[in-house]
């Protein structure tokens, strides 16, 4: 695939789902007696009831409510029964199986959510198809139900471990994050260990963030330290736009604007640095990434609008980009359990 100089220009307002799209069709199902058209490229996430043990200031969680100007705490209802839970996240997996979506689990905060280890069998024995767990790490090496959360992960064949660390250095990141309980850095390399022992393959996930990591240089100071844990994919994200006319001003949409970093100029440079080789552009209904190979690994950059979710959702209203199964266990086209919803 050839590097398409426009694509990284317009970003997500180049999405097009027939010419500019990973999946390029729509599929065409029917949900609980209702016939729907969903991406065909679509994730379905599950979203875990677990509140996360850290406080970023960038919570994408929180920030998505906030992009449509209401709290997290009001969108966040749980079923406390886990036999209906279950029941339903089995009948939402059987009724999206002539889609094969990939599926996420994430948060809140998954590791130490009790559920966990059941979300994972659960979606091994139905067969979803490129599981992902994504997760602040904090509770990987503890044990639940007699077996510690990253060998619940690995048993149940979950493809990525998505890690989601700020800065290399463990103080700075747990000021940024602000969770004192993340993983040390034996920790994170004990989890990279055991994971690829078990077939899955963990990425670091790092927030590009002014007075962190913020240049080409912190970026490749973090690829650094990434191969010193045993880590050969890392994913660096601008933080989250939002539209000024809709979001609520609260702390995290505050932070956001204060301290985004610009990702284009880092692509840029990135584009002119011999060391690296172009891999691929991604164009999604929201965001944008590239893919780029460095020193044997995988090196993603993504950037996304919220604003530009809610402008693509508007084009085509009929039209199912992504799937949410609420900790209230219901499956919604949006992160909002209350918008979009589709059963059981």
């Amino acid at each position: 695939m050839s590097f398409v100089e426009a694509l990284r220009r317009r970003k997500s307002a180049a999405f097009d789902v027939e010419r500019t799209s990973s999946a390029r069709r729509v599929v065409e199902l029917e949900l609980w007696g209702k016939r729907v058209r969903a991406y065909a490229n679509a994730n379905l996430s599950i979203y875990s009831a677990q509140p996360c043990n850290a406080r970023c200031p960038f919570c994408v969680e929180e920030l998505r409510p906030a992009s449509r100007g209401t709290e997290l705490a009001i969108q966040r209802k749980v079923e406390r029964d886990d036999r209906v839970y279950f029941e339903r996240l089995e009948r939402t997996l059987a009724a999206l199986r002539p889609l094969d979506p990939t599926v996420s689990v994430t948060g809140g905060e998954p590791s130490i959510d009790p559920r966990l280890p059941a979300i994972l069998s659960t979606l091994a024995a139905n067969g979803a198809r490129k599981r992902t767990v994504t997760t602040n790490g904090s509770g990987l090496l503890a044990v639940r139900d007699g077996r510690q959360v990253i060998d619940w992960i690995t048993a149940a064949g979950v493809r990525h471990l998505n890690i989601s660390r700020a800065h290399p250095d463990g103080d700075r990141n747990a000021r940024l994050m602000r969770l004192q309980e993340g993983l040390s850095i034996d920790g994170l390399r004990e989890v990279a260990r055991r994971a690829r022992a078990g077939g899955t393959r963990v990425r670091l996930s790092c927030v590009l963030v002014r007075g962190a990591i913020e240049d080409l240089d912190g970026v490749l100071a973090y690829l650094d330290f990434a191969a010193s844990v045993g880590i050969d994919n890392v994913i660096f994200r601008q933080l989250m736009k939002t539209d000024p006319a809709t979001a609520a001003p609260n702390h995290v949409v505050r932070f956001s604007d204060a301290r985004r970093v610009a990702l284009e100029p880092i692509l840029d440079q990135v584009s002119g640095d011999p060391r690296f080789a172009f891999g691929r552009q991604i164009v999604g209904y929201y965001y944008y990434v590239e893919v780029w190979r460095h020193g044997g690994m995988d090196v993603i950059f993504e950037e996304a609008d919220l604003a530009r979710l809610e402008a693509s959702k508007r084009t085509d209203p009929g039209l199912i980009h992504e799937l949410v199964f609420h900790p209230d266990a219901v499956l919604a086209s949006t992160w909002q359990p209350w918008d979009g919803v589709l059963g059981p």
